[in-house]
């Protein structure tokens, strides 16, 4: 049992998701052994090296404990598979039907200089602590969909650069990742990503999805989501929307990072937690208070995951992971609970 934040003596933890269901939070990650099978350690930094599981821990006091509860997901035995080389982060919500949809990242290796090709992947699971089945066939892929991905209005390199370590057009890494499931009012499931409309500009990828023999598939592909200081993003990582039903607006929470190479010093760059608003699910988005999206006092966090929204209170109750900028001591592991007010 883990109180007041996750510090995990075996793994090192990052990026978060959660869902809460008959007063159990469920909260799941990315996660990775401080060492490897031989006993070396692993450093924060080397972590892509190797590959990842999602990690999944529950509480039953709204955050201020939590159990562990093992690995949930695990990269494909399958060399062939879009999630073969790793997996990243995802989501998990109950959905009409009665199970949950699970939504994560694929990572599939092309060669030695290509190992970053990222799919959206989906599955299912009844409990939340287990994975009944994958969609063998990504939800949406660079490569597969490519013709479709930029008529939408996204941006993605040439086909041969898809998933190259050096970047795409001078930028970051593809930004294809990251999937958030949102259920609408009217039980409609909306799915909502990391992507770019620039090789150095992030943007917030949105589709609505259906099921077709049984399957989850894309019905719409929006056009992207653009933020009021995308100019200032060069990835808008691990999305989460947030409805206020009784005041009728949306919050867009996101981890922004400015990286605008991939062979720029770590000391170059920048992460911050960023939030907007809008009276659309769609947009046009706004920060969330006057003259900035940056949620204060959030330093050395990435990744974050709302635990619970008091919009009676103006408050949101959050839990974040710690970069690896942060004391060596708490690095890649979760702070205790952090309040912040939407005022």
């Amino acid at each position: 049992m883990f109180t007041g934040g996750i510090v995990h003596p075996e793994l090192w933890l990052w990026d978060s998701w959660c869902f809460e269901q008959d007063g159990v939070t469920h909260l799941y990650c990315l996660a990775l052994s401080r060492h490897t099978e031989n006993g070396k350690p692993i450093h924060p930094r080397e972590r892509n090296q190797y590959p990842f599981h999602i990690r999944h821990f529950i509480s039953k006091n709204q955050g201020y404990s939590w159990e562990d509860c093992g690995m949930f997901q695990s990269l494909s035995p399958n060399a062939q598979s879009y999630y073969s080389r790793n997996i990243w982060s995802g989501s998990v919500k109950p959905v009409p039907g009665g199970h949950k949809l699970v939504g994560f990242t694929g990572i599939r290796l092309q060669d030695k200089n290509h190992e970053f090709l990222q799919s959206i992947g989906v599955g299912r699971s009844r409990d939340g602590f287990h994975i009944d089945s994958i969609q063998p066939q990504a939800l949406s892929c660079p490569m597969r969909d490519y013709d479709d991905i930029i008529a939408a209005g996204y941006y993605l390199g040439p086909r041969d650069d898809l998933g190259a370590n050096a970047g795409e057009g001078g930028g970051p890494i593809l930004a294809w990742r990251d999937p958030f499931i949102f259920v609408d009012a009217s039980g409609e499931i909306h799915m909502f990503w990391s992507a770019k409309i620039l090789p150095q500009q992030g943007a917030i990828a949105h589709a609505v999805l259906e099921v077709r023999n049984e399957e989850y598939r894309i019905k719409k592909l929006h056009k992207p989501m653009t933020l009021p200081d995308g100019a200032d993003i060069t990835q808008a990582e691990v999305p989460k929307i947030l409805h206020d039903k009784k005041r009728g607006l949306y919050y867009l929470l996101i981890s922004a990072c400015n990286r605008l190479h991939e062979d720029q010093k770590e000391s170059e760059v920048s992460k911050t937690s960023r939030l907007y608003k809008s009276e659309s699910l769609r947009g046009p988005w706004q920060f969330y208070r006057p003259g900035s999206s940056i949620i204060p006092g959030l330093e050395n966090c990435f990744g974050a995951s709302v635990l619970r929204a008091d919009f009676d209170n103006d408050e949101l109750h959050l839990i974040c992971p710690i970069t690896e900028k942060a004391a060596p001591k708490w690095q890649l592991t979760f702070a205790p609970l952090k309040t912040m007010s939407l005022k």
